[in-house]
């Protein structure tokens, strides 16, 4: 049987983790925005940066679980949790959205190429076919390669200094190709024009990543800070589809 949610109620999670919010300053190019924190932030460490980003890679490349919270544009809050495996390609997440105007929450469960998606107060799931689903549809697409943002923020790490277990420095948060990838686990916010941010990593006895914090300053709003905290690195995951889900309408997918 067909299901004729709407379709910002299909792609809810989606929805949550892809346009809750942008962030924007005026009056500095990206350029100019460069060449300005040139003048303030310490020049990278290639051996520092390189020991956090195999950090990173390390803790990403297994299965974990994981919890956001923080705050977003417009006087919103976010506050997550999810699960994922990407050797077995199995990822569910759960994200609430309070305040502001447009208050969320919804689930998702992704199992290879089949996503089900469920709003918060909803009984029922409703499955999407991901290979059916447009390339460039913000709402269905799932992106196996970085789910949670977190190889995006990786990449866009700029300088590191380390104090025992605990990585900071300095990111740039604009994302590339207006890519959200923060919070990491619930990316939410594109960022254009805001100057380079601090962050702080910190690692267990192991070396697996536990805690990623952020924050950004616009210059149209108040600061923004965002943790994630990730557990449970390389144990099993038990990410099972639901009993009974609903099909989406054949107008959500491409002709």
């Amino acid at each position: 049987m067909k299901h004729s949610t709407a379709l910002l109620a299909l792609g809810l999670t989606g929805g949550l983790l892809l346009s809750a919010g942008c962030t924007r300053t005026t009056g500095h190019t990206r350029t100019e925005k460069t060449a300005q924190a040139t003048t303030v932030v310490p020049s990278p460490t290639p051996d520092v940066r390189g020991e956090l980003v195999a950090a990173v890679q390390r803790s990403q490349g297994v299965a974990y679980r994981y919890a956001v919270r923080g705050s977003l544009p417009e006087g919103q809050s976010v506050k997550g949790t999810g699960a994922f495996d990407p050797k077995k390609r199995r990822f569910q997440a759960t994200i609430v959205v309070t305040g502001g105007k447009y208050p969320s929450a919804g689930s998702r469960i992704v199992i290879g190429t089949d996503s089900y998606v469920r709003p918060s107060g909803e009984k029922d799931w409703v499955h999407v076919d991901l290979k059916r689903v447009k390339r460039d549809d913000p709402f269905l697409r799932f992106d196996w390669v970085d789910p949670t943002g977190l190889k995006a923020f990786t990449s866009s790490i700029v300088s590191v200094e380390r104090a025992g277990s605990t990585y900071t420095g300095r990111f740039d948060p604009d994302g590339k190709d207006t890519k959200s990838f923060l919070p990491v686990g619930a990316p939410s916010i594109v960022s254009i024009g805001t100057p380079l941010s601090p962050f702080t990593i910190t690692t267990d006895d192991q070396g697996w990543v536990t805690s990623i914090r952020v924050e950004l300053s616009p210059s149209d709003g108040p600061k923004l800070t965002m943790t994630t905290t990730m557990r449970d690195h390389g144990k099993p995951l038990k990410i099972n589809a639901p009993a009974h889900a609903g099909e989406a309408d054949d107008f959500y997918y491409r002709k």
